[in-house]
């Protein structure tokens, strides 16, 4: 009875998370507001602090272990697990993400820019605990987490605004990637305040404890690379034989569990085995279709994991001391702002941009949960600092839209002219056969495929999605399934002897990517590129696009020439 008592009160309690992060999620798509804002704050409505519907189940007699509420999330093992799995989910993501040919570009803004960043927010954090007498564990600590912003927030908003490949954004991407990889030594770091606190207290050597933290570290970074190497040499191979989704879901499983128990097992949190497992299947040609199987998983655990940080704040530490919790908001935000303007000014933005820029990344990120879960639990701060540090965190997420929209507006707008790259017509060579490729299946591919294939085009079609690629196969279309920035999958498409590349796809990223890798395989075949936003023409341009067609400059002389029928 005990246990059926159990169960149900952790289905109730993940039945009220999951439709609170639904409830919200499609209230932020209406308000075109990001979700995470919304999660947490119906996470703080719903919390034991304001509605109560997450409150504390009874103790029942076998049913629970009392433990401290600082410890344990809505002091609850079952969801405090969901929650820490959405967590390693999300530093999963980011690690498959990874791309070191990316930092390899953008090498001099990664490290300048991000050290200032980074190392200026933790050394004044530290200090500032150290003159006032507290601990410089705790300083460290609260200021690694502090130091930490929003990837997804910011590269979001840069990305949705068609900036994220401006001279601000580009500076901006790299700051933030700096941030994600300092993520590693970060975790150990805490992992080690934690073992030296611990074994200071139970009489432990402290050179033993670093030496076998060191040993452990070194001992995973081994495992991990060779891992790689392994999966690189012939894991993807093998998967791209099988061509099974069902079974790359489950590989792709028993990989992060697997690095993650590894990581536990050596004395490392699990999150870094998370991250380590991303990195292990970035930047092969099957991660994009990985990363597409495990964005279901990854978002109802990531909506479970915001949520229930939102309900764990407690706004009776807010009441009990507002002057001392707001300000230390405050203090964070002119912090952030002022350390990284320094960055950005250094990296060649002028002053009103690079203040700009600094208020963008001056709220606390998702890792920052994550460091902060690993510092309380090693008990290196009391519950009261945690929740201090927690409302900053939640706050300064929510008002980062506001801050977002206020820093790109005083960017400086040096955009080339929107329309189309050239308006002369483009020939094709007199002795070239009619080849064409077209990569990207949605509404305006399909049209594009109809046209070519009217016009006497041998079309071959490239999709990551087998299904969009089907109803084509059928009408007896070349089609292949997979990604177009991949060798491989451009040779099977006989890329070398293509007269005409069409690039449909909705994502100007994704666009450059692909454009790159077209370049690189066939430099004298015409493309022509679809982009969304007018800035990312310049960038086209030089990559090597014959043509752009801008869905901002189409859209608005559409809009024109249907107010000059009306009027």
């Amino acid at each position: 009875m005990n246990e059926t008592i159990l169960i149900q009160q952790i289905l109730i309690d993940l039945l009220i998370i999951l439709v609170a992060g639904f409830v919200s999620g499609i209230a932020c798509k209406r308000l075109h507001v990001p979700m995470v804002v919304g999660h947490l704050i119906v996470g703080a409505l719903i919390g034991g602090g304001i509605l109560g519907l997450l409150e504390s189940m009874p103790v029942v007699e076998g049913a629970a272990e009392e433990v401290a509420p600082s410890t344990l999330l809505l002091e609850h093992k079952i969801l405090d697990l969901f929650a820490h799995l959405g967590a390693n989910l999300l530093l999963f993501a980011i690690g498959i993400q990874f791309s070191p040919s990316e930092l390899g570009k953008l090498w001099k803004y990664f490290l300048v820019g991000g050290s200032i960043q980074m190392f200026g927010v933790v050394a004044i954090v530290t200090l500032f605990f150290i003159l006032i007498g507290g601990s410089w564990t705790v300083g460290l600590t609260l200021g690694s987490a502090i130091a930490l912003s929003s990837t997804v927030l910011v590269f979001k908003s840069l990305e949705d605004q068609g900036q994220a490949t401006s001279i601000h954004g580009v500076r901006a991407v790299a700051i933030l990637l700096f941030q994600d990889v300092a993520t590693v030594p970060l975790l150990v770091l805490i992992g080690l305040l934690t073992a030296l606190s611990a074994g200071a207290s139970g009489g432990v050597d402290t050179t033993t404890t670093i030496r076998n933290l060191l040993i452990a570290s070194t001992i995973f970074v081994v495992f991990v690379v060779m891992l790689r190497y392994i999966f690189c040499k012939h894991g993807v191979e093998f998967l791209s034989k099988l061509r099974s989704v069902e079974l790359m879901v489950l590989f792709t499983m028993i990989l992060l569990l697997c690095v993650s128990t590894v990581a536990v097992r050596l004395g490392l949190p699990a999150a870094l085995g998370a991250l380590a497992a991303g990195v292990i299947l970035s930047e092969t040609r099957i991660t994009r279709q990985i990363t597409a199987i495990t964005v279901p998983m990854r978002e109802t655990f990531s909506a479970i994991f915001f949520v229930s940080l939102g309900a764990l704040f407690d706004p009776s530490v807010l009441f009990a001391s507002p002057v001392l919790t707001v300000g230390a908001l405050l203090a964070c935000i002119v912090l952030k702002t002022s350390v990284a303007a320094v960055a950005f000014r250094i990296l060649g933005l002028p002053w009103l941009p690079a203040l700009g820029m600094g208020l963008g990344l001056s709220q606390l990120g998702e890792l920052s949960f994550v460091l902060l879960s690993q510092g309380v639990a090693g008990g290196l701060f009391d519950h009261d600092t945690y929740q201090r540090v927690l409302f900053v965190a939640l706050t300064s997420i929510i008002l980062t839209p506001f801050f977002l929209t206020v820093a790109l507006r005083i960017m400086p707008q040096n955009q080339p002219t929107p329309g189309y790259l050239h308006n002369e017509a483009v020939l094709y060579p007199e002795d070239a056969l009619p080849k064409a490729i077209v990569v990207g299946l949605g509404p305006i591919g399909g049209r594009i495929v109809t046209y070519l294939e009217v016009s006497g085009f041998d079309v071959t079609l490239i999709d990551m999605n087998p299904v969009n690629l089907h109803a084509f196969a059928q009408q007896g279309f070349r089609t292949i399934s997979g990604d177009a920035t991949d060798d491989e999958i451009l040779r099977l498409a006989d890329l070398r002897h293509t007269n005409l590349v069409v690039l449909t796809v909705p994502d100007d990223l994704i666009g450059r990517e692909v454009l790159e890798a077209v370049r690189q395989s066939n430099p004298d075949c015409i493309v022509l590129v679809r982009c969304r936003y007018s800035i990312n023409i310049g960038s086209l341009e030089q990559l090597g696009a014959n043509m752009v067609a801008c869905e901002e400059s189409e859209t608005g002389t559409a809009v024109v020439r249907m107010l000059g029928k009306i009027l």
